[in-house]
């Protein structure tokens, strides 16, 4: 029996990798416009999850899914659930903000939950038709 152990953690490390680079590129835009004050709190961080959902999206498709499928619906079905969780995390910032919590520890709290759905949704129906399994076929 093959132990698939080592390609399950070689797949979930450039899968974290991607979501780095993203959250890098949402956290940015959602600094920069909260503290130029060109934002309020919460259309910083949609502006900010819209742009890191861009960046999500070509690391995983490029690095962590490769394609045995079809490709037709892979873009919308990203939009869709790209969609889904900045709605999610919208509301979730709204909530947190609402009860005192800071912007900054509330946009964590939010990644952190977001990461997880995200994952579950790409995996199992954004990219559905993936082979996360052979390692070496992608780049």
């Amino acid at each position: 029996m093959e132990n698939k152990s080592p390609l399950l953690i070689t797949f979930l490390a450039r899968y974290l990798g991607v979501g780095l680079i993203a959250t890098g590129v949402h956290y940015l835009i959602f600094l920069a416009l909260l503290m130029t004050g060109f934002a309020a709190p919460l259309l910083a961080s949609i502006c900010g999850g819209m742009a890191g959902a861009v960046a999500s999206y070509i690391g995983n498709k490029s690095y962590c899914f490769v394609a045995d499928g079809s490709k037709e619906f892979r873009p919308f079905r990203f939009a869709l659930v790209a969609l889904a969780t900045n709605f999610g995390n919208g509301v979730g910032m709204w909530f947190l903000i609402k009860l005192n919590m800071s912007p900054f520890i509330s946009q964590i709290v939010m990644t952190v939950a977001i990461t997880v759905l995200g994952f579950i949704a790409h995996r199992f129906w954004t990219f559905s038709h993936a082979d996360i399994t052979s390692v070496s076929r992608a780049p």
